[in-house]
């Protein structure tokens, strides 16, 4: 930035104005002077024309007027109304005519900085990616500049938000072709066989028919969770908060998982420091968060053989943790592992298949409900932690305790 001696324009503008008032008054006088001296060097007088002889105070017609110069006292009081006019307009001409091309000049940083900041701004028009008008002023033109940057800087965010959201939808569209098409392939290969009575054997076809129920049910797994997303990532939830039990939430989800634990060949252990624990949520969302967790440790926890799942209980807040001992997360994945459609593995496998958008929910459900949530992973396991604020509900309900007992 350069620095300026002023910090307001109007002040600028009014020093400027009156210094080339001034230079135009100098000059004036200093050409008023130089005249004079010149008329007096080539002897140029004056005899009383423009004014009649009779009208001289204490002259007689015809008598003789003496030669005085031009600019003399003597010469000027025998000026008439039409040569007085006529000088000074020619004064107040050539004043004005010093004072715009003293201004002009004066101001010639100034309007190269207008025409520098406006040429920039048309430049920015035509141009891709956020660019920068050197700031050369501290007054209000160099606040413009400021407040033009700021606005490029809105502008090309915004359009790089833009790009990532068109990228984003063209992923998910991607995605989800994939996602959709490998379950709904195989439900119409199965059933296709089921369907076959005169190759198969009924106990075949029951089985097939089997695989075509898991293979559907996966299918509108994958359907829910696009749902959940799409209604997260426009806003279209609304949260029903009310007083939930958070431990006993988790309690119930980890029993619904019974089977893929045992599916899987995983042991499971619960434990928790306290045995109820109430909040302000909105239950089902809640439960989705939860459920989105224990799904991806028992995806990605299958060679660690177990999975722990803690509840505990601080002063301020509740904790729900799910570990899994499956292989540990690379440190550059486990700053993006909550980003939608982000994958560890770059197979997308029918074991550990998925939207890539569970982790995600947790997290957009989870910051709803003004808690946070986070990943570690080493040799003693992949933690993912949900912590939620005790709200108003909890404190209540220990008050009316104290007071009942």
């Amino acid at each position: 930035m350069k620095h300026s001696l002023f910090k307001s324009l109007r002040a600028e503008l009014i020093f400027y104005v009156a210094v080339s008032m001034f230079l135009s008054v100098i000059t004036e006088f200093a050409c008023g002077v130089g005249l004079y001296i010149l008329s007096t060097a080539l002897g140029i007088s004056y005899r009383g024309y423009g004014r009649s002889d009779m009208n001289i105070v204490g002259r007689k017609a015809g008598e003789h007027i003496p030669k005085t110069n031009f600019f003399t006292y003597q010469a000027i009081r025998r000026w008439d109304k039409t040569t007085l006019i006529f000088v000074m307009f020619v004064i107040l001409f050539f004043l004005f005519l010093f004072f715009v091309m003293y201004f002009m000049l004066i101001t010639k940083n100034l309007t190269a900085d207008i025409g520098y900041i406006s040429g920039s701004i048309a430049h920015m028009a035509f141009s891709e990616g956020a660019e920068k008008i050197e700031v050369r002023r501290q007054d209000e033109i160099g606040e413009i500049a400021i407040q033009v940057n700021r606005m490029s800087e809105k502008i090309d965010t915004l359009m790089r938000s833009e790009r990532d959201v068109l990228q984003a939808n063209k992923d998910m569209i991607t995605c989800v072709a994939h996602d959709l098409r490998t379950p709904l392939t195989s439900v119409i290969g199965y059933l296709q066989l089921a369907a076959d009575m005169e190759k198969f054997s009924e106990q075949e076809r029951h089985k097939y028919a089997e695989i075509a129920m898991r293979k559907a049910n996966r299918l509108q797994g994958l359907i829910e969770e696009l749902f959940s997303y799409t209604k997260l990532m426009s806003g279209e939830i609304t949260l029903h908060k009310s007083e939930i039990d958070i431990v006993k939430l988790v309690e119930q989800m980890v029993e619904e998982f019974y089977p893929q634990f045992c599916e899987n060949n995983l042991e499971y252990e619960l434990s928790q420091n306290v045995s109820s624990c109430i909040i302000n949520a909105d239950g089902e969302l809640m439960a989705r968060a939860v459920q989105n967790l224990i799904s991806n440790a028992i995806k990605y926890g299958k060679d660690g053989k177990r999975v722990f799942v803690e509840v505990e209980k601080f002063e301020k807040e509740i904790q729900v943790r799910v570990t899994n001992f499956g292989l540990i997360i690379p440190k550059e994945s486990l700053e993006r592992i909550f980003e939608r459609f982000y994958r560890v593995e770059d197979s997308r496998s029918m074991q550990t298949g998925g939207t890539g958008l569970g982790l995600n929910i947790a997290r957009q459900i989870v910051v709803l409900h003004g808690g946070m949530i986070k990943v570690e992973s080493d040799i003693d396991g992949t933690i993912f932690t949900i912590a939620l604020p005790l709200e108003k509900a909890e404190k209540d309900k220990e008050r009316l305790v104290n007071i009942t007992e």
